[in-house]
């Protein structure tokens, strides 16, 4: 499949759902919540280096890269979608519904472009900071409208994986990968931010204890545009059972909390300007919802 003969992405496709019932959600919520108290009182995570690597490069990444799907599907969507009918509760269109896994995936390749695309002004070319295999950029990729796809990431098992597939499906000319350590200040690679278009995915959550360090290193690199979509305690409440059960999950995984006090702050002080907050309107579980911040770097601050 050349990249030239890709298809726009189908942001009309409506999958087959059916709204949670009350008794569905109330055993889900109870199992969630169950299982993020057990992890906090047993596993006490502390999202270190070394977890996260275990987590992603040498767990997720590692086996992606070693089972190949991509070379049993016939087309990149196909291998983004995946074959599982399997049903599950996710929100689709702020709702939380009944869905098979697969339709929930197809119905993401359509929300997320709209999402991206609505946030990146007139951007045709974007940069994902920690991208892993590429699963976003991928997705993005169906669409035409990108002309030029940039991952990012610290994961040598997520960055072979990206090169691979975007080999395979004849799309290196549009998507690369390459290495970043985002905490380390000196990386060379952050000459690449310069007046990008940045986009984060549930990134700077992996680096809890380096988000104010992460977010100077960012801006002094910078960039055109920032869309950070991350974790968050900030618009959960403490009545809606989902809520609940996010603020639980987040921190029984030791995610970070501090990003959002930390953008609002450098708005304050005249760094930035945050153009568009909102909670994300689709997520493949019940917990951890997706907290969008897209912002600038003013450029006559410091």
């Amino acid at each position: 499949m050349r990249s030239g003969s890709l298809m726009r992405i189908s942001v009309d496709f409506k999958p087959d759902v059916r709204r949670a019932s009350p008794l569905d959600l109330s055993r889900a919520y109870a199992i969630d919540v169950l299982r993020s108290l057990r992890r906090l009182a047993f596993k006490n995570v502390r999202r270190t280096h070394d977890v996260v690597d275990a987590e992603y490069n040498s767990g997720e990444w590692g086996r992606i890269l070693a089972e190949r799907a991509w070379l049993q599907e016939p087309t990149l969507e196909e291998f983004l979608v995946g074959q599982n009918q399997a049903p599950r509760l996710a929100k689709v269109d702020g709702q939380i519904v009944r869905i098979s896994t697969c339709d929930y995936y197809r119905y993401r390749l359509g929300a997320l472009s709209q999402l991206i695309s609505r946030h990146a002004g007139g951007a045709t070319s974007l940069l994902e900071l920690g991208a892993g295999f590429g699963y976003n950029l991928f997705s993005l990729g169906l669409d035409p409208r990108w002309s030029r796809l940039r991952g990012l990431d610290i994961a040598p098992n997520g960055i072979e994986a990206g090169r691979q597939i975007a080999s395979h499906f004849k799309l290196d000319d549009r998507i690369s990968f390459n290495r970043i350590d985002l905490t380390n200040p000196g990386d060379p690679a952050f000459v690449e931010l310069a007046d990008a278009t940045i986009l984060t995915y549930f990134c700077i959550e992996q680096i809890p204890y380096a988000v104010a360090d992460v977010v100077d290193h960012i801006l002094k690199a910078r960039p055109g545009r920032v869309i950070n979509i991350e974790p968050a305690i900030d618009m959960l409440g403490f009545s809606d059972p989902r809520d609940i059960a996010s603020r639980i999950y987040i921190r029984s995984m030791d995610y970070q909390t501090r990003l959002w006090t930390l953008l609002d702050e450098l708005e304050r002080k005249g760094r930035i300007r945050v153009i568009a907050r909102e909670r994300m309107s689709f997520a493949p579980t019940l917990h951890n919802d997706g907290l969008l911040y897209t912002w600038e770097p003013l450029r006559d601050s410091d």
